[in-house]
């Protein structure tokens, strides 16, 4: 608190002049592309067959080495400037930045039966924040991050002095302040969409099946409020935390224009926000041993081929009976397995690592992959979204087992962040919905 009495501003948020795609461009949605860290090679090579794509400013193509990809996305970027794909907005303004989508059948059966909707409408401001050290109160991050990764985003953001999309985070407002003020000021609630004449979208595209729109919001009243709204809340980053490391990295290095970095601040209680879990495959493992240590520390339940997967994600979906009930499933080529932890075990667990959240990830990592893995874990351990996925790669023989993971809850990411202070291991939490690259930029310099 300062001396007048004034609250002191933790959240420090200001208006920008956002770059856009030119809103003359006939197509847009063929110049968009999912965010860098999302993409793998055959994605790629879609987007990149549009040669005024922006991911030829955002995304390295596998293979390219870093200083080359720098160079020649600077040279893009500059082309775009040029030939007016991109264009600079007149004056500073908060955005609306509002994501519209839909979840595949197989996306629906891994998140608890009161978060299904047919269609899910979420909103985020979009907004300059100032850049803080993760290990302050105002911004915690909850993943790990890698020296690597966050070097390439430095050395990209660094030449080209832009953000190419915004660093995604949550805040808490359980009251829906911000959320009401964007429904009263674009003149509709969601998840309906009707469009008002005075308050076009600066964009509309649509990417794979997904809606994303920009409003603009230069009322300078509006903004004072939402600034007062925000003054004393705290962030979590969702997404984007190698961006942010490089945003601290190079406010600490004094760049002009720094001070501050491209965020979208979206609401935790926010019912279009969602967590869905990353299961893993496993190329190698001691079978034996692994088996030796399921039966010491799992209570295991066996399920037959035909109707295991449905039942062990039913499993998954049930609220958990006890603070200590850590449960995941498995699959072998054979049969699905739901391994239910031994409860003691896993509150020993807890005290020695001091953490509560995400015990499953953990204790699966742990007692399970990590002492029976055979080669390196870069090379043996996968990652995917989808269970169908994950089955697959077992049955093709490719793989020796999958597990799968449940959901955690918004509540239990805030805990782990801002309680605990730890991260996460990797790959633990996916968020939806993504932004995109292209929807909303700044160019600091």
């Amino acid at each position: 608190m300062q001396d007048t009495g004034e609250l002191e501003a933790l959240v420090d948020l200001k208006p920008f002049k956002a770059t856009i795609l030119n809103p003359e461009l006939e197509e847009r949605a063929k110049l968009v592309c999912p965010v860098y860290d999302t993409i793998d090679a055959h994605q790629y090579e879609r987007y990149a067959a549009e040669e005024d794509n922006v991911i030829h400013v955002t995304t390295r193509k596998e293979g390219i080495p870093e200083r080359e990809f720098v160079e020649s996305a600077v040279g893009d970027l500059a082309r775009f400037f040029e030939d007016g794909i991109l264009r600079e907005r007149a004056n500073p303004a908060f955005y609306i930045y509002g994501v519209r989508y839909q979840l595949s059948e197989e996306l629906r059966e891994q998140i608890p039966a009161e978060a299904r909707r047919e269609l899910y409408f979420a909103f985020g401001l979009v907004a300059l924040v100032r850049v803080g050290e993760l290990t302050g109160e105002e911004i915690v991050g909850h993943e790990k991050v890698f020296t690597k990764k966050t070097q390439e985003r430095y050395q990209l953001m660094r030449a080209s002095g832009m953000n190419f999309s915004p660093i995604v985070a949550e805040y808490s407002m359980p009251d829906h302040a911000i959320n009401r003020l964007f429904e009263e000021y674009l003149g509709f609630r969601r998840p309906d969409l009707k469009l008002d004449t005075r308050r076009m979208p600066l964009v509309d595209v649509e990417l794979n099946g997904t809606r994303h729109l920009l409003w603009e919001v230069a009322d300078n009243d509006l903004i004072a409020r939402i600034q007062a709204l925000m003054r004393e809340k705290r962030l979590l980053i969702l997404d984007g935390h190698h961006r942010y490391t490089a945003s601290c990295q190079l406010s600490r290095d004094q760049q002009e224009g720094t001070a501050y970095t491209l965020m979208m601040l979206m609401e935790g209680e926010d019912r279009a926000l969602l967590l869905l879990p990353w299961h893993r495959c496993v190329k190698r493992c001691r079978l034996e041993e692994l088996w030796r240590r399921l039966e010491e520390y799992f209570a295991v339940v066996p399920y037959a081929k035909r109707e295991g997967n449905a039942l062990v994600h039913a499993q998954l979906n049930q609220s958990p009976a006890a603070e200590f009930d850590v449960r995941f499933g498995m699959y072998d080529g054979d049969r699905y397995y739901l391994l239910h932890a031994d409860e003691q075990r896993i509150k020993r667990l807890a005290a020695e690592r001091g953490e509560r959240v995400g015990l499953d990830v953990i204790s699966l990592h742990e007692w399970l992959i990590e002492p029976t893995l055979m080669g390196n874990p870069e090379d043996e351990v996968v990652f995917t979204a989808s269970p169908r996925d994950a089955i697959a790669k077992v049955d093709s023989g490719a793989y020796a087992v999958a597990f799968f993971l449940k959901p955690l809850r918004i509540a239990e990411v805030e805990y782990k962040a801002h309680v605990e202070k730890k991260a996460f291991p990797q790959k633990s939490t996916r968020f939806l919905p993504k932004v995109a690259e292209g929807i909303v930029m700044w160019k600091w310099r």
